[in-house]
């Protein structure tokens, strides 16, 4: 049985199987929650053979306190396949679209996993789609389709950054059948004529990424997926060790009276500076506003609004050591309520493949808002991630 199996995996690595696994393991304690040790991680099965690659990607979480933070989950299973100059996309895929370092506001594709972490921009759901991509020279045109739409767990009220006022019903109702289809078409290009430059402009037209959130009862809540067109702009230039970056959208909701047409732009900087005694300092500055067109409706999406006239700033120390050893710090500051959000992390690697890290959230509610629902409290992690 062991030759068998031996004989096995050495054919799969012979004709391009490659396996990766990432196990991270850590210890949280919560000022105003129940500490808990965490094991999460992903195991992904990558194959590539002659323009064709296709990828399988389990994700898993256990918390040791909180049953509702335990799932095993296949967050991807795609291919993709290269015929000249055009690229076909099928299947479950994880998708990112942004500039900004803090908060993308035209990364809409997938689900947010707020089971995993609310803070951490890569923790999404794979969504279902297919799409056709053609490359000239410096230019790419892409258009897609997404299948359907995912639902989006919060855990229960007892599970730490439970976002929401009331116990939420993980149903998910929407405007037309959650398997009508989401279109997109992208256009992107590069120029480095004066400055160095990337730009890509995305028409979407289906279920928005934002959500409502309705009563199911008097003591429930569940989300309402609604249709929308979309525009959205993401750019950067670059001059000399400076990055100048843009995201924007402009959403028209789609025969749906309780929410307005809204707006989000995100601007910012990346200053980078070289050999500070050794070290390499990197410094981000950036700025989120939100805005309706009109006022009618209620006006309630989802958490995300927490970026609307907000400030984000923040550091990244590269110590250039055998551990590629780095600090992180930043702070997002509402300028209207005055309400803060601050981390801290820590990491460096150690034989190869553990990387042992430190983390400090903390967050600084202004009274009666939506991040006041996240609970004033510490988040402190220690961990070890290993990746073989």
């Amino acid at each position: 049985m062991k030759q068998w199996m031996v004989f096995c995996l050495s054919a799969m690595v012979m004709y391009g199987v490659e396996f990766k696994n990432e196990i991270d393991f850590s210890g949280i304690g919560y000022n105003k929650r129940h500490s808990e040790v965490l094991l999460s991680g992903n195991s992904e099965m990558t194959y590539k053979r002659e323009g064709l690659e296709a990828k399988v990607r389990l994700g898993y979480l256990y918390s040791s306190e909180y049953a509702k933070r335990r799932y095993l989950y296949l967050n991807e299973l795609y291919v993709t396949k290269d015929i000249g100059s055009y690229r076909i996309d099928a299947g479950k895929r994880i998708l990112y679209w942004g500039e900004l370092e803090g908060y993308n506001i035209t990364d809409i594709f997938n689900t947010k996993n707020y089971l995993k972490d609310p803070f951490e921009k890569a923790a999404k759901l794979g969504s279902w789609s297919v799409s056709l991509s053609h490359y000239e020279g410096e230019k790419v045109i892409e258009a897609g389709v997404k299948f359907y739409e995912e639902r989006q767990e919060f855990g229960d009220v007892q599970t730490p950054y439970y976002p929401l006022p009331l116990p939420y019903d993980p149903l998910l109702k929407t405007q037309q059948s959650r398997y009508t289809p989401t279109l997109y078409i992208s256009y992107a290009w590069s120029s480095d004529a004066i400055m160095e430059s990337e730009s890509r402009v995305l028409l979407w037209h289906g279920y928005d990424a934002k959500r409502d959130f309705l009563p199911a009862d008097a003591d429930r809540l569940f989300q309402y997926a609604y249709r929308v067109n979309k525009l959205l702009l993401l750019s950067h230039l670059v001059y000399r060790d400076t990055i100048f970056k843009f995201e924007g959208s402009y959403t028209n909701v789609i025969d749906y009276l309780p929410m307005s047409d809204y707006w989000q732009i995100g601007i910012g900087t990346e200053q980078s500076l070289y050999d500070l005694g050794g070290m390499d300092l990197t410094i981000y500055g950036e700025y989120y506003a939100y805005g309706y067109r009109n006022r009618q409706g209620h006006e309630q999406v989802d958490i995300s609004e927490i970026y609307n006239d907000d400030l984000f700033l923040a550091f990244k120390l590269d110590v250039n050591d055998a551990g590629s050893s780095e600090v992180k710090a930043g702070i997002l500051y509402d300028l209207g309520n005055k309400e803060k959000v601050f981390k801290v992390q820590a990491r460096t690697r150690v034989m190869d493949r553990f990387v042992v890290y430190a983390e400090v959230l903390r967050l600084f509610p202004a009274g009666d808002t939506l991040l006041d629902r996240f609970d004033n409290h510490t988040r402190m992690t220690v961990g070890v991630n290993y990746t073989f």
